[in-house]
């Protein structure tokens, strides 16, 4: 495994996407069950990913755990020992791969998390995963990732909280503690690069001691992708001196699928298949 400071924010969201996952995919009554029987899945031959889109702010040398969505049937994905991505500057470690038992027809969902770290500033971008099992590798196409990193150091006067896992694809919510005891901060922008979707940006005065709670409007086209992770920049301003941190990590999927949801992500699951 990789050494370095990891963050407790990725470990829970993981956590939270476990719950959130046995929630969503677990029949919750007779009715969805009938519902659920409704939906054609079509045969898969090869486990494929589902396609996101995610914007993730980061700082120069931060571990983050990224969990990566496929659906498979008979054949999973196994004895992968290495990954990496399209750009070299992503660093990437291979964690574990779980399966989840959540059935949707014959398909059942699994998660490969992989741990991320990049260690210069600047934007780098991913659209393609190649995983390697002794002398077998396959690319993948995973949709569409972006990792802003910083050089600023972690703030040790503001805290950030948020939902780590919601349904809701029309908003984004960021809860700001500002620890000073005596300077604001002035907020003055919430950003993110999405392909599909745009975030709201929204600008503030934090006061010595306080929290306030901002809930920013998403609009776009959600549909485009199955998964968003959002972990926005925030630029901000203390003493005078302008800063840049990152903002409470997000995950947006829909809680069940329609049979609209399902044609469009077989539709677009080409060059997605582990073969």
């Amino acid at each position: 495994m990789m050494t370095g400071n990891r963050f407790l924010i990725p470990t829970i969201l993981c956590i939270a996407l476990t719950v959130v996952v046995a929630i969503f995919w677990s029949p919750k009554n007779d009715d969805a069950v009938t519902e659920a029987s409704k939906v054609n899945i079509p045969n898969i031959e090869n486990p494929f990913f589902l396609k996101g889109n995610a914007y993730i702010s980061l700082y120069r040398g931060e571990t983050f755990s990224l969990s990566l969505p496929f659906l498979f049937e008979d054949s999973s994905i196994d004895g992968i020992s290495a990954v990496t991505f399209d750009s070299n500057d992503i660093k990437a470690e291979m964690d574990v791969i779980s399966k989840t038992g959540q059935q949707y027809g014959a398909a059942e969902l699994g998660y490969m998390k992989v741990d991320i770290r990049i260690n210069k500033a600047g934007s780098f971008k991913a659209q393609e995963m190649t995983l390697i099992s002794g002398d077998k590798s396959v690319s993948v196409n995973i949709g569409k990732l972006v990792f802003d990193v910083n050089n600023d150091r972690t703030p040790t006067n503001l805290v950030f909280s948020g939902a780590a896992v919601q349904t809701a694809m029309d908003e984004y919510t960021l809860n700001i503690q500002n620890t000073e005891k005596m300077e604001p901060v002035a907020i003055k922008s919430v950003t993110a690069e999405l392909a599909s979707m745009h975030l709201h940006t929204v600008a503030d005065s934090v006061p010595a001691g306080k929290t306030i709670s901002h809930t920013l409007a998403l609009s776009g086209d959600p549909e485009r992708y199955s998964w968003y992770i959002l972990k926005p920049k925030v630029t901000y301003t203390v003493a005078g001196q302008e800063k840049t941190t990152s903002g409470y990590p997000t995950i947006l999927q829909l809680t069940e699928w329609t049979q609209e949801n399902i044609n469009h992500i077989f539709e677009n699951k080409a060059n997605s298949e582990y073969k």
